[in-house]
C-alpha cells in the first residue's frame, strides 16, 4: 500500500516538471527554427553571390552565350526571386575601363567581385534574441581573359 501512494505523488511531479520545463522547450524550438532559417538564407545567399560572379568572371561570352539575362543584378535577383525585400548587389571590378552594355571592360588577371546583402528578420521577439540581422555573403573570381595567354 505504501508504494502505491508513493508512485500517485510522483505522477503528479511529473506533470509540474512538464508544466514548468514547456516554455523553455518551446522558446529552444524556436530558436532552432530560426538557427535553421538563418543557415537557409546564408546559404541561398551564398549561391547567388557566387552566380552573380560567375556570370560576371565569363565576360568575353556571356552577352552570346546566354541571353535570358542581361545583368549581374538579373542574375543575383533570378537565383533569389522568394526573398522578400529583396537583396542588395554590389559588384566590383579590380580593373575597369568602360565597356558595351554598361558593363566594364576587364583587363587580364583581373577579378569581380559580387556582395550581396539581405536583412534576415527572425521569428521571435525574445529580449536577447536579435530581431534583424544583416547577412552579408561575398564572392571574388578571377575574370575569364579576351584572348587565352599561354
Amino acid at each position: 500500500m505504501r508504494i502505491r501512494q508513493s508512485q500517485a505523488r510522483r505522477d503528479g511531479a511529473t506533470a509540474v516538471e512538464l508544466a514548468v520545463l514547456a516554455p523553455f522547450l518551446c522558446f529552444m524550438f524556436v530558436i532552432a527554427v530560426d538557427f535553421a532559417r538563418v543557415y537557409y538564407y546564408s546559404l541561398a545567399l551564398e549561391q547567388a553571390a557566387r552566380n552573380g560572379a560567375y556570370f560576371a568572371s565569363d565576360y568575353p561570352s556571356f552577352q552570346t552565350t546566354d541571353n535570358s539575362y542581361t545583368s549581374i543584378q538579373q542574375v543575383v535577383q533570378a537565383e533569389l526571386q522568394n526573398l522578400s525585400p529583396q537583396a542588395q548587389v554590389d559588384v566590383q571590378y579590380s580593373t575597369a575601363v568602360g565597356g558595351p552594355y554598361n558593363t566594364p571592360t576587364i583587363i587580364a588577371n583581373g577579378y569581380v567581385q559580387v556582395t550581396v546583402t539581405w536583412t534576415f528578420n527572425s521569428i521571435t521577439q525574445f529580449p536577447g534574441v536579435p530581431n534583424q540581422t544583416n547577412l552579408v555573403k561575398t564572392c571574388r573570381m578571377h575574370v575569364a581573359p579576351v584572348v587565352p595567354f599561354f
